[in-house]
């Protein structure tokens, strides 16, 4: 339906209405469109007046909860709405990482690599699952996230508080974020859009990590050597361990000192990370292509979209390319009933080399190549001259190529995902209708894994097997290649039923909108292992190998199996729901909202009353401008909203029954290791949030904002409690810890300058947050809070404290160096102290100094935005504030183990007075263990991870409407978008970048992202 008021000067002002449809977003709003009648009386007048001081503020925007479509005006929530144009500021070729730095209070966090962790609003769990719940048109999306398609979305709702997020129940506890995909409306012509970009980053830059210098660990060895450290490994002939070329120079008592030092200032010069770069590492190229079309007629809508990714990883070898086709449509029947359809079909495939994992312990000095690119072999696992010997004694080559690797192995997976949704819709009554909806997801994964029998692994597995004797060779592993071969299913049906009514009487005084519904949802997963030996790809045969039997190893002569590399797995998840949601507004300025939801799944307790998880809301909303007292005409949008109730949650580690494990051991018997133990009691994880929120907007939106304090209290968490040690477990898990936590959303939006053809707008977003542990009874010992569970993500890396926040930083008091011995001090029972030992085993609350969260407490963005014409340009700085993070550092002990320095080695203290200038103790030998683990757990390395950072950039043109005319074109842009800019300050005096810190508990460091630039086009065709 549409109704036109003409305004003259040859415009009019268009209201569409689109009627709301279950599972459709609907919107209400105002078109600025050219009236083709005026224009005709109007070309038999002069018509030369400008319009450009006419401004019209056409802002109404529309938030999906999944369950319904709110008026944001009538929301008494917390919700944050991106729209189409927002989303599409960035490119990516994933959706989540378009959500990077326009949005308040969704924190990204990379520091692991891999895909993102998200949080909204901080933490609300201990041990449960801690993701935001991802809903894509109304249902859970449980597919890999990055097989959506990012040229498909229409608009992005993040769901804050309880009032906004209550109604998804038991997985709404950390946020939702609900995502809608683009649809074909009713009565529109045929259009066809196209989008195409192309992204190239640089190099990772290897020299970020901060490892020690070639020259310096030489020095090290050199001091090792001159103390006999290496006696019993050079005179080793039983498992011949690896010694390092440099040993081996110095060793070699055939060579005179000085040809020592000359072969050894050679390798002091080299750099194993520049053939790391120069062979294994490219820049980044990733294309893009989409294309869809759409449109509809009176009865009949339709959106068809293809998208092609072609993704040249960092990694020479590694490469990315997915395929998404869509179908989604809209049918009209005797203009009561509506159905729509949906079918999304992804298929990926990944190709990667895991070559670089090989090259982690590797000595720095070593080269991967000659002066003429020929592979050199680097050592390891055995000592040089030993694998460069293993062809004359009968077996095979046993040296390592690492640039020979990509050609020997094969990494491929594979992933097909399919979604089909359907949804019908009946008018019962004329405000009453009713919905059924059902939505089916598949995915499947495969792995296969080829080590050819030329690859270092099958070479090395085949050599240690092998029997080598009077009567022959014998080859327990078998020769040829290796398919380790991995598979994956995930299923998940999900049904709904739902009422809604929506009206209004008292000529439009009075406005009622209620539904409600009953889902029903079950999610199976299901994965496989297993491993071929003797492989033959050209056949798709493999030869039967023993793994029962025990076999003796060379050169080491224990015994052992052969690997079976097989596992078997799979989970099923069943979950049903009741609820209700309303909301009543009256004399549009008071609005006053309620739900409720009943949540009932398979894993909780036994007894009835904890199978069903209660979880409710409300919420008010008061429209102050509307009020006759109120006089404020330079702020004619002022509004209040309060909201409080239940969020939940609940962790699948935990569970009612006994849970174990079955495996077959060694000696081929099987045996259940327990897992869990039973608690019948079990329930899902509640957290209750308060929310009191502002709206306000200046005459002609000049300056609008919102700003939100929220209170959170979570209660019933999964946490671990002391238990009785004679049931073989010590501590049982169960709902026994309490979290609290508070903080505050702002956003500021401003038309800076707004003359003629040029405009100037900015955006401000800030948000804070802070959590604490209020009740956890599991104590443990001191040595326990230096992992960062934050980071790792892993369960037992996470250590609570009650008063403190789940994730933060602590350390040893620093009493700084000893100035005649360059020891590291500390404090014991208030004095200064070098008793390792001692001060590593007090209490954590006795001994710890805390610092801070070891995750942003706040975070922000400034983002600009000008226009000129057909010409935008905009800039976006983002920070984060408010934490601390630990910097690797160096063993202080001699040791031979590459990997246990940094390049932090050079500055130690190696003379009275270096402490005035220096924080890194000596290093000494013979080794003390205390010693180091005191010093890399101390004050002396933890620093603030406070930063701003250049985002982004984006650069646009748009050609004018006149050059286009007498095209098949609608609308051309042309585009560029440059982000990864680098970081403009860092508290920090080290030249870290806390996003990409060493990762002390995973062992490696993530490399910041590298600079990228985006080239691109959009096109409409009519």
């Amino acid at each position: 339906m549409k109704q036109i008021l003409r305004l003259g000067e040859g415009y009019a002002l268009t209201l569409i209405k689109r009627y709301v449809f279950y599972g459709l977003l609907i919107s209400i709003g105002l078109a600025w469109l050219p009236d083709n009648n005026a224009r005709a009386q109007q070309s038999k007048k002069d018509s030369t007046k400008s319009m450009q001081d006419t401004v019209f503020q056409l802002d109404e925007v529309e938030v999906s909860t999944g369950y319904q479509t709110i008026p944001k005006e009538r929301a008494t929530g917390s919700f944050v709405h991106i729209d189409s144009a927002l989303f599409n500021r960035a490119v990516s070729t994933d959706v989540i990482r378009r959500l990077k730095g326009i949005t308040p209070s969704l924190l990204f966090d990379e520091r692991a690599g891999g895909t993102p962790k998200l949080s909204i609003r901080g933490i609300s769990t201990i041990y449960g699952n801690a993701k935001p719940l991802i809903v894509v048109d109304n249902f859970p999306y449980e597919g890999d996230l990055s097989n959506l398609n990012p040229n498909d979305i229409a608009d992005v709702s993040i769901l804050r508080d309880a009032a906004a997020a209550s109604i998804w129940g038991i997985r709404a506890g950390n946020g939702v974020i609900v995502i809608t995909t683009k649809r074909g409306k009713l009565n529109q012509p045929i259009t066809v859009g196209f989008n195409s970009n192309v992204s190239v980053s640089e190099k990772p830059d290897l020299f970020y990590e901060p490892k020690i210098a070639s020259a310096d660990f030489i020095g090290i060895e050199q001091y090792l050597y001159d103390h006999d450290f290496y006696k019993s490994k050079l005179a080793n002939t039983t498992t011949f361990p690896v010694i390092s070329p440099a040993v081996e120079i110095i060793a070699d008592a055939r060579l005179s000192d000085t040809e020592k030092q000359q072969q050894l200032a050679v390798l002091g010069m080299q750099d194993i990370r520049k053939d790391i770069s120069r062979y294994f590492y490219r820049g980044v190229v990733r294309q893009q292509y989409a294309l869809n079309l759409q449109g509809g007629g009176a009865r009949h809508s339709y959106y068809y979209a293809a998208d092609v990714d072609r993704n040249q990883q960092s990694l020479r070898s590694d490469t990315y390319n997915r395929i998404n086709l869509t179908a989604r449509n809209q049918f009209n029947f005797f203009q009561k009933l509506s159905v729509q359809t949906a079918l999304e079909l992804t298929s990926s495939q990944t190709k990667s080399d895991n070559t670089l994992i090989s090259l982690q312990n590797a000595f720095p000095y070593q080269r991967l190549a000659d002066d003429v690119g020929n592979p050199l072999p680097i050592v390891r696992d055995f000592r040089g001259s030993f694998a460069a010997a293993a062809e004359d004694n009968g077996r095979l080559n046993w040296q390592f190529f690492p640039l020979e690797e990509p050609e020997n192995r094969s990494n491929q997976t594979g992933l097909q995902h399919y979604r089909a949704s359907l949804n019908a819709r009946y008018a019962l009554l004329k405000d009453l209708h009713v919905s059924v909806s059902y939505q089916y997801e598949h995915q499947a994964t495969f792995q296969n894994y080829l080590m050819g029998q030329q690859s270092y692994f099958t070479r090395d597995l085949i050599n240690r097997f092998t029997a080598i004797g009077s009567t022959g060779t014998k080859y327990p592993v078998p020769l040829g290649d290796i398919l380790d071969r991995t598979a994956g299913s995930l299923a998940s049906h999900n049904g709904r039923g739902q009422l809604d009514y929506a009206g209004d009487w008292d000529d439009n005084r009075s406005q009622l909108n209620l539904l409600a519904g009953f889902e029903v949802r079950q999610v199976r997963s299901g994965s496989y292992a297993n491993r071929y030996y003797g492989y033959d790809g050209s056949t798709g045969t493999a030869i039967p190998t023993d793994l029962a039997d025990t076999y003796t190893q060379y050169p080491s002569g224990g015994s052992a199996k052969i690997s079976a590399a097989q596992s078997i797995g799979g989970t099923l998840n069943r979950f049903r729901s009741y609820y209700v949601n309303g909301s009543y507004t009256y004399l549009s300025r008071y609005t006053l909202s309620g739900s409720a939801r009943m949540d009932q799944t398979n894993l909780f307790g036994v007894k009835t009353n904890q199978r069903s998880i209660p979880l409710w809301s409300t919420g008010i909303k008061w429209d102050m401008n509307k009020e006759s007292f109120y006089k404020l005409s330079w702020l004619p949008t002022l509004s209040l909203r309060w909201s409080y109730g239940y969020n939940g949650n609940f962790d699948e580690t935990a569970a009612a029954y006994v849970v174990a494990q079955y495996v077959t051991t060694q000696y081929g018997t099987r045996e259940a290791r327990l897992g869990n133990l039973p608690n019948p009691e079990l329930k899902g994880e509640r957290t209750a949030v308060n929310n009191l929120g502002l709206d306000f907007a200046s005459r002609n939106q000049r300056v609008s904002g919102r700003f939100d304090l929220y209170f959170k209290r979570g209660k019933d968490l999964i946490g671990n409690t002391p238990y009785d040690a004679t049931t073989g477990r010590n501590t049982f898990r169960g709902n026994v810890a309490r979290m609290k936590g508070h903080g505050w959303d702002a956003e500021l939006n401003s038309l800076n300058v707004h003359s003629g053809r040029f405009s100037w707008r900015s955006n401000l977003f800030w948000s804070y947050t802070a959590d604490k542990v209020v009740d956890y009874r599991a104590a443990t010992n001191a040595n326990y809070y230096f992992s960062d569970g934050s980071l790792s993500g892993y369960a037992f890396e996470i250590n609570p404290l009650n008063g403190r926040p789940l994730f933060g930083v602590y350390s040893y008091p620093w009493a700084g160096l000893d100035p005649q011995t360059g020891d590291p001090q500390g404090y014991l029972h208030g004095q200064v102290s070098k008793d390792y030992a001692l001060m590593l085993s007090v209490p954590a609350m006795d001994s710890l100094q805390y610092h801070g969260r070891a995750t942003p407490s706040s975070l922000g963005s400034f983002r600009n935005s000008l226009q000129w014409g057909s010409w935008s340009l905009s800039a976006n700085v983002t920070w984060k504030l408010g934490y601390y993070f630990r910097r690797a550092a160096s063993n202080i002990n001699y040791t031979g183990d590459v990997n246990q320095y940094t390049s932090d080695y050079a500055q130690r203290w190696q003379q009275p007075g270096d402490e005035l200038h220096t924080q890194i103790p000596s290093v000494v030998y013979p080794q003390n263990a205390n010693r180091s683990t005191f010093y890399q757990q101390s004050a002396a390395l933890v620093d603030k991870g406070d930063h701003v950072r250049l985002q982004d950039i984006q650069l646009s043109y748009d050609l004018p409407a006149p050059v286009l005319a007498h095209s098949p074109l609608s609308a051309l842009q042309i585009y560029a978008y440059a982000s990864n800019l680098g970081i403009l300050w860092r508290a920090n005096n080290h030249h870290i970048d806390p996003d990409y810190n060493s990762n002390p508990v995973l062992g490696n460091t993530t490399l910041p992202a590298p600079k990228t630039l985006a080239l691109g086009i959009k096109a409409s065709f009519r």
